[in-house]
């Protein structure tokens, strides 16, 4: 059973301005980007000792061992957790709905920093196979977002809308409850106010 996608977007898309940096470049530490000529080539030269390689090996190897019982999203989040309690002002990055990305932490000349990236490209695309109801190409489009962009969750409610189009509302119901625990005030604005709106009203 196909379902006509009516979610129409209207998106109002900031501009961010840039202005050029001169940036002092300085090497040190294990892992230092270091100069290797003038035009602004540079070598990244990371080192760990034998002991550090073992233990990364076996890790990997465990990985690997049992990558058909692991949920990679879990992994992720886990080492997400890890790297937090090992240092606690790593930057937080916050996507927007429209893929954009703001992180905000600790910078190396403030005591807060916040740095505003990313553009709307993949938003649009998916907007617009979504219009045009091309839910298959949706479906294999988002579900490489969600792979790549973990973090990013516009892609669980367009995936939502594909899989509803294609009849399956197994997966669309799956897609809207991953997208529910994770999403806050940044996604209930534009496009995905709208299509978190229509999948409720269809899944209910």
């Amino acid at each position: 059973m196909n379902y006509a996608a009516v979610v129409l977007l209207l998106l109002a898309v900031p501009c961010w301005s840039q202005n050029g940096t001169t940036i002092k470049n300085i090497a040190s530490g294990p892992c230092s980007p270091i100069t290797s000529g003038n035009n602004n080539n540079y070598k990244i030269v990371c080192k760990i000792n034998t002991e550090q390689g073992k233990k990364m090996l076996d890790i990997m190897n465990k990985i690997l061992a049992n990558q058909e019982k692991l949920s990679f999203d879990a992994v992720n989040q886990k080492l997400d957790e890890i790297l937090k309690a090992l240092n606690p002002n790593v930057p937080i990055k916050t996507y927007f709905c429209n893929g954009q990305w703001r992180t905000m932490g600790p910078g190396a000349n403030a005591g807060m920093e916040v740095v505003v990236g990313g553009d709307n490209t993949d938003f649009r695309r998916e907007v617009d196979l979504l219009n045009s109801q091309q839910y298959r190409t949706l479906l294999d489009d988002c579900t490489a977002q969600i792979k790549d962009k973990p973090e990013w969750l516009t892609p669980y409610l367009t995936c939502g809308v594909a899989y509803l189009g294609l009849g399956d509302k197994t997966n669309a119901v799956a897609m809207l409850k991953a997208f529910d625990s994770k999403s806050g005030p940044a996604y209930e604005v534009d496009g995905c106010k709208e299509m978190s709106a229509y999948l409720r009203n269809h899944l209910n």
